[in-house]
């Protein structure tokens, strides 16, 4: 699993950035999908204090902007003409080896930006020993709540599916990871996988568990 670079100072970012395929400008809408994620999400999203974010490509790391377009066929029409949809992925911030990021969309339909929350199960399980190596049985789910927040967040174009993969800790060996899939408008949660147990693989515990598949 990749491990993600500790934060870095904004100036140092700033200066860097250029050299790994920048977009020259920041497309219009940017600003207004930063400042929709900065007033709901304050603190979590102060973009480690960077005056302006840049846009960047997936081999700067997550440190900047991205942005997405693409076309669907909504249920209520579906002979009409397509909808357009601009997807924002924000980054609203880091730690030592997370990324945090939002995702603001925009479709002609309605033209107004929106802040989207993400489906993600509350999960209820219990450590049986204090190394927190094994669980005490199989983790179950109590419900669903909805977060506006990702780590280490991506979009896959093809598929239409925005995933992420949060650490615990530096060396990975805990995280949770789940997928949204876009449908009708919508991003829909259609998998979640986590492995709460910290410490060297034990061939008696289960390498992760996946708590949620859609269709399942």
């Amino acid at each position: 699993m990749k491990i993600l670079p500790p934060a870095l100072p904004a100036l140092f970012l700033a200066a860097a950035l250029p050299s790994l395929g920048l977009a020259a400008e920041r497309p219009e809408g940017i600003a207004a999908a930063e400042a929709i994620a900065k007033a709901a999400l304050g603190a979590d999203c102060d973009m480690n204090g960077m005056e302006e974010v840049p846009m960047v490509g997936p081999e700067a790391e997550g440190f900047g902007h991205a942005l997405y377009r693409f076309t669907y066929k909504p249920d209520y029409d579906p002979n009409g003409p397509g909808v357009e949809a601009t997807l924002y992925q924000l980054f609203c911030g880091s730690g030592a080896y997370n990324i945090r990021n939002a995702f603001v969309l925009q479709t002609s339909d309605t033209d107004t930006p929106k802040l989207i929350a993400f489906a993600t199960p509350d999960l209820a399980y219990a450590y049986a020993n204090e190394e927190n190596s094994r669980l005490t049985a199989e983790p179950k789910i109590n419900g669903f709540r909805a977060t506006t927040l990702l780590v280490n967040a991506s979009f896959n174009e093809k598929t239409r599916t925005i995933t992420s993969h949060a650490a615990w800790r530096g060396i990975g060996d805990a995280w949770d990871s789940g997928d949204w899939v876009f449908r009708n408008g919508n991003f829909m949660l259609t998998r979640f996988e986590f492995d709460p147990t910290y410490g060297d693989p034990d061939p008696a515990v289960p390498e992760s568990y996946v708590v949620y598949e859609a269709g399942k």
